[in-house]
């Protein structure tokens, strides 16, 4: 596939060659027909390993662009960007979007098929992991692995991107075909329904209390492309405020200097560069529709923010690349109060805030134009503060609503009608919110209850820990072969953990704290009838010991009685059988082990102080044992699959309910969270009950982002399709 489409862009570079009469653009082509040749073979070659790797990442595509565009990239790492990468990123999405053009109608006909094959019940195209950007990705991690120079890799991608295309169509259908002629049953695609698109889009401009929802900039079909990924990132990085000659000067002496002079503009390469000379005033015009744009804004009359300059009185460049950064900053702003604005996690009242909040931020911008790129920024931290306390609402019904939406109108509110010179009022609004807050949810014993489910939680893990490598150990002994499965279950779930607990509690340094240790060979001795049998006056005197040892350190970790009863109930069978003639007492060996309510080799254990002290939530005990015919199937590694960090938000369903709250601390190994609602409640579980609560839909996961960081990485996103000229 490759192979044939790489002949296909090789023609059409060379083509190009013939096209250009700029000498540096022929240079360009032909030093990239020139790498083509010496590194085709060694593509192809290595492009299948690529692909597969591609293939078992498989890491899915959130946007119609794919991971490509802008979607993965955020705020802070574009400013770290040079402007080649920026552009290599913008090339990377046209080739993606050229790639879906070419094979969409043949894709969408396969992800119905493989979807099947994935058993899924319906179409989702990013769980097909021979879409397109799983060819791209693999490419590019190619051409990188190659040492191909920045400028050749962005040539053959805009060369490769229709051949390529064309292949993986042709691919597609041949695949779709093949797996028709097996029998497979396509899944069908869901239907959207309408009606809900637009009762979302009805109910974020509800929200949008006092803006002008009928004005052409609130709306994407009428937004100007000013704002693109390069301008973006220059914007960050403070280029746009330093005095440069404007595209119209440049244009305007190259010209001077190429036409009025008299000399042959063919021979200068001059040409080619009038179309970005066109494309430069053509973005000088889309400034200008910006500032026109931004002056029209509720609450930006002159009355209510400092003057700013018309671009005819602008004589200076400095003053033009300051006015410029300006108009890109109110650009910015705009775009992520409206991305805060249409955010339906948050409630309605909260986002009508936020909304009342866009014309102190737009004047703010005026005087600071590049507040929100500092995360310290009072105005940035308001808006964290506001929007991350928002997430902890579900309900406006949901206690202590009604105080938070309180403090926002009283505190925050007022901000929209002041005269905004600097950034003081912002201040003085966070410092009043946060001084409240403190007060009225009693931070100190919030903390104390946190504090105490952690120091919980980080023993049970330690004990856990210690406890499988003492198990490893046990595993070990010649007798573990020869006691029945239920004994070896004891040793290593429940016993393992009174070992290792009195191992962390022990402040005398002793090799076997409590003799626990030396129980196990008591234990295992007593658990083999066949040598009890021969020695029935031990067996009795040692009896009432083993039991007293045995139940002393259930105790330590307070062990249930429940099971701790049905344990022995199955060691006095076996102590019962010393008395037993031989064949009677084989025959009771075949014993099949402990139920799953006994021990679990799952999930860690969590003694019951500890679980109340952290609000821990256990897994249901709904495992059966495997029949003796059945091997138990391997547990999933889910070490790596939640991807929540401390700060995320998540809603757990109860019995009364979806209750919302926040993940606070994960344990050091990772197999605890604690999470923490408004009010302060603990609760916390198992990496694995995590999991399974996700996949049950108990679970779901409202932000694993700060929201204000969300609506900024939405920015970049539309700054890319700005760059595209691809209408969202």
């Amino acid at each position: 596939m490759l192979s044939k489409a790489l002949v296909v862009a090789r023609q059409s570079m060379r083509d190009d060659t013939q096209r250009v009469r700029g000498p540096m653009e022929r240079d360009h082509l032909a030093l990239a027909v020139k790498l083509l040749d010496f590194h085709a073979q060694q593509l192809c070659e290595r492009f299948p390993a690529a692909l597969k790797v591609a293939f078992h990442q498989n890491a899915p595509a959130q946007t119609r662009l794919g991971v490509m565009s802008g979607q993965g990239l955020r705020l802070e790492q574009l400013e770290l960007m040079s402007e080649t990468q920026v552009q290599e990123r913008v090339d990377l999405a046209r080739t993606m979007q050229r790639l879906q053009q070419v094979s969409e109608a043949a894709l969408h006909e396969l992800d119905r098929y493989v979807c099947a094959l994935l058993r899924l019940e319906g179409v989702d195209p990013q769980r097909n992991p021979l879409r397109p950007d799983s060819y791209v990705s693999a490419l590019q991690w190619l051409m990188a692995d190659l040492s191909i120079p920045p400028l050749v890799r962005m040539i053959w991608l805009q060369h490769l991107a229709s051949p390529l295309g064309v292949e993986l169509g042709a691919a597609y259908s041949e695949w779709t075909a093949a797996l028709r002629s097996q029998g497979v049953e396509p899944v069908g695609y869901a239907v959207v329904r309408r009606l809900e698109t637009h009762q979302v889009a009805d109910s974020a401009k509800q929200a949008v209390a006092g803006r002008s929802t009928s004005h052409p900039g609130r709306h994407p079909e009428h937004r100007q492309a000013a704002l693109t990924l390069d301008r973006l990132r220059r914007l960050m990085a403070g280029e746009l405020d330093r005095p440069e000659r404007s595209p119209k000067e440049v244009f305007g002496s190259q010209f001077a200097r190429e036409f009025e002079a008299g000399s042959d503009p063919s021979d200068t390469g001059f040409e080619a560069t009038v179309p970005a000379a066109f494309e430069a005033l053509q973005e000088m015009q889309q400034v200008d529709q910006v500032v026109q744009r931004m002056e029209q804004r509720p609450g930006l009359s002159s009355g209510t923010r400092p003057e700013m300059s018309s671009r005819a009185e602008l004589d200076d460049s400095g003053q033009q690349a300051q006015e410029l950064a300006r108009m890109l900053s109110l650009e910015v702003v705009t775009l992520m109060i409206d991305n805060l604005v249409k955010d339906t996690r948050l409630l309605e009242p909260v986002r009508e805030v936020i909304a009342r909040l866009e014309p102190a931020l737009l004047s703010l911008a005026l005087v600071d134009p590049r507040f929100f790129l500092d995360r310290q920024h009072p105005a940035r931290q308001l808006l964290q503060e506001i929007s991350g306390h928002g997430l902890a609402f579900g309900s406006v019904h949901d206690p202590d609503f009604s105080a938070f939406l309180v403090a926002l109108q009283r505190h925050v509110s007022p901000l929209a009608d002041m005269s905004i010179k600097n950034a003081l009022p912002f201040e003085q609004a966070l410092k009043n919110l946060q001084d409240l807050w403190n007060d009225v949810t009693n931070s100190a014993l919030v903390s104390e209850q946190m504090d105490s489910a952690m120091v919980a939680l980080s023993f049970a893990e330690k004990r856990n820990l210690l406890a499988d490598e003492m198990a490893a150990k046990m595993q070990a002994i010649p007798d573990m072969q020869r006691v029945p499965a239920g004994i070896v279950e004891f040793l290593c779930g429940p016993w393992a953990q009174v070992m290792a607990g009195a191992e962390l509690n022990d402040t005398q340094d002793s090799d076997d704290p409590g003799q626990y240790k030396e129980l196990v060979t008591v234990l295992l001795w007593s658990a083999q009838p066949a040598l009890t049998g021969k020695n029935i006056a031990r067996l009795t005197k040692l009896v009432p010991r083993l039991l007293s040892k045995l139940r002393e350190g259930l105790s330590l970790i307070d062990y249930p009685s429940v099971k701790t009863s049905a344990f022995f109930d199955m060691l006095m069978k076996l102590h019962q059988q010393a008395f037993k003639p031989e064949s009677e007492a084989s025959v009771e060996r075949r014993d099949r082990g402990l139920a799953p309510s006994l021990v679990s080799k799952h999930d860690p254990w969590v003694a019951p102080q500890e679980a109340k002290a952290s609000g821990f939530m256990e897994m249901p005990d709904d495992r059966m044992p495997p029949a003796a015919s059945e091997e138990p199937k391997p547990e999933e590694d889910l070490s790596t699959i939640t991807g929540l960090s401390v700060g995320a938000w998540v809603e757990l369903q109860t019995p009364t309910g979806w209750q919302r709250t926040q993940l606070s601390w994960i344990s050091p190994q990772g197999s605890m969270y604690l999470f923490t609602s408004v009010q302060g409640k603990t609760q916390s579980m198992t990496l694995r009950m995590l999991e399974r609560m996700r996949s049950e839909g108990t679970l779901r996961v409202v932000s694993d982002q700060p929201i204000v960081d969300g609506a900024l990485d939405a920015v970049v996103h539309t700054a890319m399709l700005n760059s595209l000229d691809v209408r969202p």
